[in-house]
């Protein structure tokens, strides 16, 4: 995969900073407010869980169109203030690890094959830099409907929708790289979150959205699925030898 293809997949994945505003006006409906707060406090309350997901794009840059498509999962251990996730590109394996406030990325590419980025995660909330409470997070501010029940792989939920805000996007972001759109525009963004109607934590999460900016387009979703609340899991960081790390990061 050629690098504007990455970057724009990555524009969509992460949602860089410097997205346009996407409108002032905004509904807040109480009972979906009630059932994203009584959600965020069962994933603040849970030690561990599984997950996993996929990122899909569809970028036209320069009049030409690719498509891009990631998979991941992993595993959560916020007692211990750990987690691991394995993504999948093109056909290859990339696992990650946070530790604490260290993060540590297997890089991609023949230039840097074997080879670990090391980084700082910047943040006071260390829940907040795992996948469910992410998600949630998104439907803090902006728009947010509660839309009743759905059956969902056989089991009832309770679905909320919203809108979120170009703040709550731009805190949704792992990294501040900046994509070859510059300062992209982001349009119809939607976030759907299916809850467990009696635990209230997240079971599945879906993000649509479109970016734009000078000609060029991607549009994204981002679906997650949660399960394995309270599992018997841990998270065991393998030895990399100093010759095998970047305390810069990955190089790119």
């Amino acid at each position: 995969m050629d690098r504007p293809a990455l970057h724009l997949a990555l524009a969509a994945c992460l949602v860089l900073a410097g997205c346009s505003a996407l409108g002032p006006d905004h509904t807040r409906d109480d009972r979906a407010v009630s059932a994203l707060a009584d959600a965020r406090d069962a994933v603040n309350e849970t030690d561990t869980y599984r997950f996993d997901g996929d990122l899909r794009v569809v970028a036209t840059a320069d009049g030409e169109t690719e498509r891009v498509a990631i998979g991941t999962n992993g595993t959560v251990d916020a007692a211990e203030r750990r987690m691991h996730s394995t993504s999948v590109r093109d056909g290859e394996a990339y696992e990650a690890y946070v530790i604490d406030r260290t993060a540590y990325r297997e890089c991609g590419g023949p230039m840097t094959m074997d080879l670990w980025g090391v980084e700082n995660v910047t943040t006071d909330d260390w829940p907040m830099t795992t996948p469910a409470a992410r998600q949630l997070a998104l439907l803090e501010s902006g728009s947010i409907y509660y839309n009743g029940t759905r059956t969902v792989d056989g089991e009832e939920t309770v679905l909320l929708v919203g809108r979120p805000t170009t703040e709550a996007l731009t805190r949704y972001q792992e990294r501040r790289d900046r994509s070859l759109l510059g300062g992209p525009s982001v349009d119809d963004a939607e976030v759907r979150v299916w809850l467990d109607p009696e635990t209230h934590r997240p079971l599945r999460s879906a993000v649509r959205f479109e970016v734009s900016q000078n000609g060029n387009s991607a549009s994204a979703t981002v679906d997650m699925r949660f399960a394995g609340y309270g599992s018997d899991l841990s998270v065991d960081v393998p030895v990399i030898p100093a010759e095998k790390r970047s305390d810069l990061g990955c190089p790119g």
